[in-house]
């Protein structure tokens, strides 16, 4: 069942001026429930400006964002209530905390959905349970946590919403290796606790295959692909013209079979690479 769902969606900046241009053109594609859905895309090809559709704080020039069928724009009452249902965690939300406590960040939101305190209190133990946050760091000034614990804060914010869909804009970007995976195994964490739609946008070809269960490939304001992970990086050619790539393992894998190992080029993580190997080793393979 398709809980949120695009349909003909076209986006344009600065209408009726000398410096009009389509960010999006005629946008098709619908998100299963429960589903873990990436949007990749090179610079410039529509990822932000589309997701900021989805809780209707961009407005479409043509077309229809549905929820359970709804357009979110059908009324001011509509559009208010998808900003709860649909939460968006931009890229580096850390720069956006501004209470003097964790609490009261992570707290924003449910209080400003009008919740009674003790619901609110239960959410935010609840987000920062999902985050890895201990309620010792509550008290503290999220602006004396380190870069990876404030990211922690800013998605607790958003989660503790409980969104129905969770979109998470670029959410390992500057992180280092441990980072990554630490925002990676939360994300998939709470999508597995929750059962919540996650929408993912990353320009990292390993974060996507990391967590994925389906990539919508933008190019220049339109939809180059929409399949599975191992349907979409099998068009690597296309691809790399669009300014993508494929995971760097994937790479080594494919020059490997070059070099006549009985390899599968299916894969496109670090744990797919491990398991890739000890399969060859134990059918004899040197």
């Amino acid at each position: 069942m398709s809980i949120l769902e695009i349909k003909n969606l076209s986006y344009k900046y600065g209408v009726g001026t000398p410096f009009e241009i389509a960010a999006l053109d005629n946008i098709n594609f619908s998100v299963e429930k429960g589903e873990m859905v990436a949007i990749i895309g090179h610079t410039g090809s529509g990822k932000s400006t589309l997701i900021q559709h989805f809780n209707a704080l961009l407005k479409a020039s043509e077309g229809q964002v549905l929820l359970d069928g709804k357009d979110i724009n059908e009324s001011r009452e509509s559009a208010h209530k998808a900003r709860f249902r649909v939460g968006l965690c931009f890229q580096y939300p850390e720069y956006q905390l501004f209470e003097s406590t964790v609490y009261k960040d992570i707290a924003f939101g449910p209080t400003n959905m009008g919740l009674d305190k003790a619901e609110i209190d239960r959410r935010v133990r609840k987000a920062a349970e999902f985050v890895g946050l201990k309620e010792s760091m509550f008290e503290k000034s999220p602006f004396d946590l380190s870069g990876g614990e404030k990211r922690r804060v800013a998605i607790a914010g958003v989660m503790a919403m409980e969104p129905e869909i969770l979109i998470m804009d670029e959410p390992a970007a500057g992180l280092d290796p441990r980072g990554r995976r630490v925002i990676l195994d939360l994300i998939r964490n709470y999508r597995e606790k929750t059962g919540s739609t996650v929408i993912i946008v990353s320009h990292s070809m390993e974060d996507v295959a990391s967590v994925a269960d389906r990539i919508i490939v933008l190019n220049k304001g339109k939809v180059a692909f929409n399949d599975t992970v191992d349907a979409v990086f099998s068009h690597e050619s296309e691809l790399r013209e669009m300014g993508l790539n494929i995971p760097q393992i994937t790479k080594i894998f494919s020059e490997l079979k070059k070099f006549g190992f009985n390899l599968s080029t299916d894969v496109y993580t670090v744990d797919d690479a491990a398991e890739e190997i000890l399969r060859y080793l134990h059918k004899g393979g040197n």
